[in-house]
């Protein structure tokens, strides 16, 4: 007997649906949990680089080179604090220190543990979060998007969540069979008893509910990726897809691939994996011109000192990023608006400081030529 999937909740933050079709829910971290674990790695930075620069000075007076003692203090700080968030969260399951006592993560996109590659992008793109001051620039980005990601995040595809606590039996669901007759099923899991009015003819009794179908892990993962975008798929695509794998749908539903085809054994699948109501949980993907709105963002925004670097790049941010948002407003279903929203406003802020610095060197000429 089948357990059922955990009721889906439209307000949860991140849902991730695995293959056992259980669906897992993790609260996003709000500002105020991240920046409470921001401040105690800030903590044990300073005890860190507090030790080192008296290590260093130390070394420096024995050499008496007050240049060179300079510059190894302000190598071992780069080094000290860059390194410190990349190692504790490619090697440490996404967690600094800070982030471990407050009960956060930092999980890829689809909850899955965070890559080193993931870990090194995110926090390469720390350095302009913390623009202009103490991340000012991050602080904007998380508000803007909505779903408590900053540049850096944006960019390596990951989110910072709120660990659970632990689980309680009432947290976990049961298959709980009523006591009258068992409604009518609409997948392809069982069949069931059709129930009799008093005074009537007995119905005649449908079949004994056949076992459970045991997918192939390959083939579950098929089935469960399907069901999230066939909406998106056209009917050819949808076919092509089912007429691939159309050997291991024989072996499930012989007879449904026999009289209809092999896209009707794939589509029933599909509906049997799908939450309540009919709909798979859907994993909406990013824009290809998301990716480009949100980069020439950041570029913009980095570099609006020189206004007509950082004006070329706004205006390619708002290009881009308008185009993405024309096509989410289309498909709001299917495109995430959080990338492209984000680069957009970031190319605007670029593309204005560029104009209002170009606008204040014009001035300051004017000024000395008068």
């Amino acid at each position: 007997m089948l357990l059922p999937v955990q009721p889906y909740d439209p307000n949860a933050d991140l849902v991730v649906s695995t293959p056992e079709r259980v669906a897992f829910q993790y609260p996003v971290a709000g500002p105020g949990s991240r920046f409470l674990a921001q401040l105690i790695d800030q903590l044990i930075l300073t005890v860190i680089l507090v030790a080192v620069v008296i290590v260093v000075f130390v070394l420096g007076a024995a050499t008496n080179d007050r240049d060179l003692t300079l510059l190894l203090v302000g190598l071992a700080s780069f080094v000290i604090v860059f390194f410190y968030f990349l190692i504790a969260e490619a090697m440490f399951g996404g967690q600094t220190p800070g982030k471990r006592a407050l009960r956060l993560r930092v999980v890829g996109d689809q909850g899955q543990p965070i890559t080193f590659s993931q870990a090194l992008i995110r926090n390469l793109v720390r350095v302009v979060d913390f623009l202009p001051v103490y991340y000012g620039v991050g602080l904007i980005t998380l508000f803007i998007n909505g779903r408590g990601k900053r540049l850096g995040d944006l960019a390596a595809g990951t989110v910072v969540v709120r660990e659970q606590g632990a689980v309680n039996l009432r947290d976990l669901a049961y298959a709980v069979p009523p006591p009258t007759v068992t409604p009518a099923a609409s997948s392809i899991w069982g069949q069931p008893v059709v129930p009799s009015s008093p005074g009537s003819t007995p119905a005649t009794p449908a079949p004994a509910p056949e076992p459970s179908l045991q997918l192939e892990p390959d083939l579950k993962r098929f089935v469960i990726a399907y069901a999230s975008r066939r909406a998106g798929l056209d009917a050819q695509r949808r076919a092509t897809l089912a007429k691939s794998i159309e050997p291991a749908l024989r072996k499930v539903l012989p007879a449904v691939v026999e009289a209809q085809g092999p896209l009707a054994a794939l589509e029933q699948l599909a509906t049997a994996e799908a939450g309540p109501g009919g709909q798979a949980i859907q994993v909406r993907q990013q824009h290809p011109d998301a990716t480009p709105s949100l980069t020439f963002g950041i570029i913009s925004l980095a570099t609006f000192g020189c206004s007509p670097v950082g004006i070329l790049f706004g205006i390619l941010a708002l290009i881009w990023g308008n185009h993405a948002l024309r096509d989410v407003g289309r498909e709001p279903e299917r495109w995430d608006v959080g990338p492209a929203r984000t680069g957009r406003v970031l190319g605007t802020i670029g593309l204005a400081l560029g104009v209002l610095v170009t606008l204040g060197f014009f001035a300051w000429i004017g000024q000395h030529r008068s």
